[in-house]
């Protein structure tokens, strides 16, 4: 009797330590998003900032951002979310840190950064909330040493070494962290109507679609190059972690219309850079009342043909062309999208107030059905 109450002892200890060590993740089935072995749609914002490039690292978390983030994630648990995007690096203005060279020694200057990045996570996770950090905003980009990233790979080598790595080595396993986003639009940056002879290359396509409207002449093949490296770095340091990109549109994220094609899939990536791993997890089209009849909220997720979870990652009813936000998260998740993150807390240009992005989350709350559950612990 008493070496069955030992042995009952050991094997209680034995469950409770591999279950406190065993905690959920996001990941991906098929074309589907699953949280501890349920289908989830991921209904949710974006706060994309509250300091532009300056929220996390170098002290910035502390002084700026740390007591508005926390007011926000409580926020949008109360209105139903499940997730947020969120702007890491943005231009490269105050994190990583570069030398005078160009080269990156680390993550941040002064050491807060991981800490900052694990305490958002921490209190994400406290509040039910998944996290997307965004490392790069291709929209816009300013700074020459992040634009030399593109140009020069032993550059972004030590982006890589000194900075990705050990973020994604700190932060991995956290369950609050939902995915890794490369970069915001990169269709900003893109050389646009440039013919290639690979048809990955060419954005002859997309000639007429608008990209390229930052002006920096970067041919498409550079960037799937540093889409593809860095994704790769990712899945080598945390082979658990999540992958996106955020596309500006369904113009360079499908291969469906005449005027498009999937600049994102794990061919052209890998055309590009030429590391297996380093390819996207689930997929992600940004929209707005411009982009044209085979953007999302006008046809089904399936009309793509990908075959990967797709989340709307940027909407707003202000640029929506006459659809209430909550017509839109009630399309999104009726009509095969995994996911919609509506555009931005913060406020701004083609952004809808914090209360209406509040009642489309809301018009979600609690919904479980074939197309996912909304809400449900993270831990």
């Amino acid at each position: 009797m008493r070496l069955n109450l030992l042995f009952s002892i050991i094997v209680v200890g034995f469950v409770f330590t591999f279950e406190s060590t065993c905690a959920s993740r996001l990941s991906v089935s098929g074309n589907k998003l699953i949280f501890n072995g349920k289908t989830v749609f991921l209904s949710g914002v974006n706060f994309a900032w509250n300091s532009y490039g300056y929220d996390f690292g170098n002290g910035q978390y502390a002084s700026n951002s740390k007591t508005t983030f926390e007011q926000w994630l409580k926020e949008v648990a109360t209105y139903g979310g499940n997730s947020v995007r969120v702007w890491l690096h943005v231009e490269g203005d105050n994190t990583p840190s570069y030398d005078a060279n160009g080269y990156i020694t680390a993550p941040d200057r002064t050491g807060t950064l991981i800490p900052d990045m694990k305490l958002f996570l921490d209190t994400a996770k406290a509040n039910n909330i998944l996290v997307i950090f965004v490392l790069w905003n291709g929209a816009l980009l300013r700074n020459q040493n992040t634009v030399n990233l593109f140009w020069d790979n032993s550059k972004l080598q030590t982006y890589i070494d000194k900075a990705l790595t050990p973020m994604v080595k700190a932060l991995a396993g956290h369950p609050a962290l939902g995915a890794w986003e490369i970069m915001n639009e990169p269709e900003g940056l893109v050389y646009n109507n440039k013919p290639d002879a690979n048809s990955c290359f060419s954005t002859v396509p997309i000639a007429n679609s608008g990209a390229g409207w930052d002006g920096k002449w970067i041919p498409m093949k550079q960037i799937q190059a540093f889409i593809n490296w860095q994704a790769a770095a990712i899945k080598v340091a945390d082979p658990g972690a999540l992958v996106t990109v955020g596309a500006w549109s369904q113009y360079s994220q499908t291969d469906a219309f005449s005027d498009t094609r999937n600049y994102f899939s794990d061919a052209c990536l890998f055309a590009a850079g030429g590391k297996s791993l380093g390819k996207l997890d689930f997929y992600q089209i940004h929209t707005y009342a411009t982009f044209g009849a085979s953007a999302p909220f006008k046809i089904l997720a399936s009309n793509y043909g990908l075959t990967k979870p797709l989340v709307i990652g940027e909407f707003s009813s202000s640029c929506s062309g006459g659809m209430t936000i909550q017509q839109m998260y009630n399309y999104a998740y009726a009509n095969g999208y995994q996911g919609a993150w509506s555009w931005h807390y913060a406020g701004g240009y083609c952004s809808d107030s914090r209360a209406t992005l509040d009642l489309g989350m809301q018009q979600l709350k609690g919904k479980n059905t074939t197309s996912g559950l909304v809400n449900f612990p993270v831990i």
